[in-house]
């Protein structure tokens, strides 16, 4: 069973939570890293506790917060390979 909590969606940023008893991943990270922290947090949810960043692809409102929550976190991302080439 797994859970799939909308974090954010549209054009200001899209980024979801999906959680499994033991593992959480970010579907993006299109809202500020701030943002994403803040409703984490209301959710009861350590940033820390993110086992990962899946990008679905390349486009700010959905990979625009990534540089700062990578400065901020060591959190693994996954994507495809023209995604990482352009990012």
């Amino acid at each position: 069973m797994f859970f799939v909590t909308s974090l954010g969606s549209g054009s200001a940023g899209n980024c979801a939570l999906v959680e499994t008893p033991q593992t959480r991943l970010l579907i993006d990270a299109g809202l500020s890293a701030r943002q994403t922290v803040q409703r984490l947090a209301a959710c009861g949810v350590n940033p820390l506790e993110i086992d990962g960043i899946l990008l679905t692809h390349e486009h700010g409102d959905h990979a625009g917060a990534l540089d700062v929550w990578c400065k901020q976190f060591a959190t693994p991302i996954f994507c495809n390979r023209l995604t990482a080439e352009v990012l």
